[in-house]
């Protein structure tokens, strides 16, 4: 049997932590805006996301409440530079996979060609070069582009995220689905940085209460395998947005049967369905609204230049954020002009992964090509196909505990699948490497007296990783140590 000893000091290696859950996530708060705490605040209540992981920043108004755009340097300035300070600062840097902006952050940043708030965070805040974003000369003849220029390029989606997936055409090689983790593993110091918004409330945006609700249907959705159908608009006419991605939907039909999800190809808009698990088609304009029901964790996109472009009135196009309205967790577009490519929307397979347990955030990312442009809105740890597995933590039994205290935690799989490896964190710090059997012995004789949490995570090997854990709170209070007396401080001196 294997068990940790933490130390009071806390002297073991903060290692990185499999799998996508809320301990991996850092979460940005605007500090200037009551509403972005707000709902910084709900998230990370629902999600139980350590307080340690939270992030407040100091965004101008300007950049929010006036304008949805920033400069490079000003992101650097205001958003990257003390993001990622305070995660190293804290030791927490080594387990984040990846980032949650709340409301009220600029969505825009004015490069050239202009990317995504989540796209220059996908690149961690670094200038690309041509030779970056050089496809193979089989994959550029197949998306029928030419491209000689850093930003033409860019325009064309011929930047390859390596966490795609794939198929990039008929009858290319498709990756199967996996969690963060393991491309993290793959990629080491490669790895981009996954990033989602949970809102957008400026002009054309949603309301706060339309936001939480859709955070709510977010954690609701976990593990409920929903019976409903995945609806794949072929469309009516050969407008190129409409028929983009027909070439991706028998296939994605086929894989989600293999997973018990129905999946249909369609020319009509499903006014009045009911139980829809997602919906994909390509039009300037729509009205969500004439879906009668949504399932809690469903996501909804249209394909179209500006649905991610809040600002431009002109020409009129429906923004992603009416899909949350209509009652979807999550949508994507593009923040500005993105071309008749399918490279920057995601993908069909988007439901074959996420019907495989993938989170909504690790879907996203494995099924868009070039995310530069991307906006990803909604509820990232959205999980319906995710095994509804219980971790308990025994400990003792009074919430006040002094000097050595022990701890265990027990996995109820739901089909008796079994864990052996566990993380721990304390106080939100990964402490010591991952164990098979989660006993733990802690000497709080040198920890500040107050209130202190312990966090457990179980881990399930495979592709896509099964998480679960628990937290549980205790408060020390260990007597006060005698001061030692120099020697003309004694009696008598």
């Amino acid at each position: 049997m294997r068990a940790w000893s933490l130390p009071a000091l806390l002297l073991g290696l903060a290692l990185a932590c499999s799998g996508q859950g809320p301990h991996e996530l850092l979460v940005l708060v605007n500090r200037n805006s009551t509403g972005s705490v707000a709902v910084a605040e709900t998230f990370v209540r629902l999600r139980q996301v350590p307080r340690l992981n939270v992030v407040e920043l100091d965004v101008p108004n300007v950049h929010w409440r006036e304008s949805i755009q920033i400069s490079p340097a000003r992101f650097t300035k205001y958003i990257w530079g003390p993001a990622s300070a305070a995660a190293q600062k804290r030791g927490i840097d080594d387990h984040i996979l990846a980032w949650v902006y709340s409301t009220d952050f600029p969505v825009r940043v004015t490069c050239e060609p202009p990317f995504s708030l989540l796209g220059m965070t996908f690149l961690r805040n670094r200038r690309l070069d041509i030779e970056s974003i050089r496809l193979p000369a089989e994959v550029a003849k197949q998306l029928h582009q030419k491209a000689q220029g850093l930003i033409l390029r860019v325009k064309l989606g011929w930047y390859m995220s390596p966490l795609f997936a794939g198929p990039g055409w008929p009858g290319a090689l498709a990756y199967p689905p996996v969690s963060l983790d393991a491309q993290a593993a793959r990629l080491r110091t490669e790895m981009p940085l996954p990033s989602m918004m949970l809102g957008y409330t400026g002009t054309n945006g949603n309301t706060q209460a339309e936001i939480v609700a859709c955070l709510r249907r977010g954690l609701e959705s976990d593990g409920t395998r929903p019976e409903g159908t995945v609806y794949y608009l072929s469309g009516r006419t050969n407008q190129v947005r409409a028929v983009i991605r027909r070439w991706q939907f028998p296939g994605a039909c086929r894989e989600l049967a293999r997973f018990g999800v129905d999946g249909v190809v369609t020319d009509r808009f499903p006014t009045g369905a009911d139980r829809v698990i997602g919906l994909m088609m390509g039009a300037a304009t729509v009205r969500p609204a004439r879906i009668r029901k949504f399932v809690p964790g469903a996501m909804a996109e249209h394909l179209t230049s500006l649905a991610a472009a809040f600002d431009a009135a002109r020409p009129p196009q429906t923004k992603l954020t009416e899909w949350i309205r209509a009652g979807a967790t999550a949508s994507a577009g593009t923040v500005s002009e993105p071309r008749s490519m399918w490279q920057k929307f995601p993908h069909a397979r988007f439901f074959a992964h996420y019907a495989s347990g993938c989170t909504m955030l690790e879907s996203f990312y494995q099924a868009v090509f070039s995310p530069l442009q991307t906006l990803f809105v909604g509820e990232p740890l959205a999980a319906p196909w995710r095994p509804l597995d219980v971790l308990r933590i025994r400990g003792p039994d009074t919430p006040t505990v002094s000097g050595q205290v022990a701890f265990s935690a027990h996995v109820q799989a739901a089909d008796g699948r079994e864990y052996s490896d566990f993380v721990c964190l304390l106080d939100g710090r990964v402490v010591g490497p991952p164990v098979a059997d989660p006993q733990l012995t802690l000497d709080t004789t040198g920890m500040n007296n107050g209130q202190h949490t312990i966090r457990i995570v179980g881990r399930l090997s495979g592709p896509v990783r099964t998480q679960v854990f628990a937290v549980k709170r205790f408060v020390v209070r260990n007597a006060a140590p005698a001061r030692r007396r120099l020697p003309w401080q004694r009696k008598g001196k």
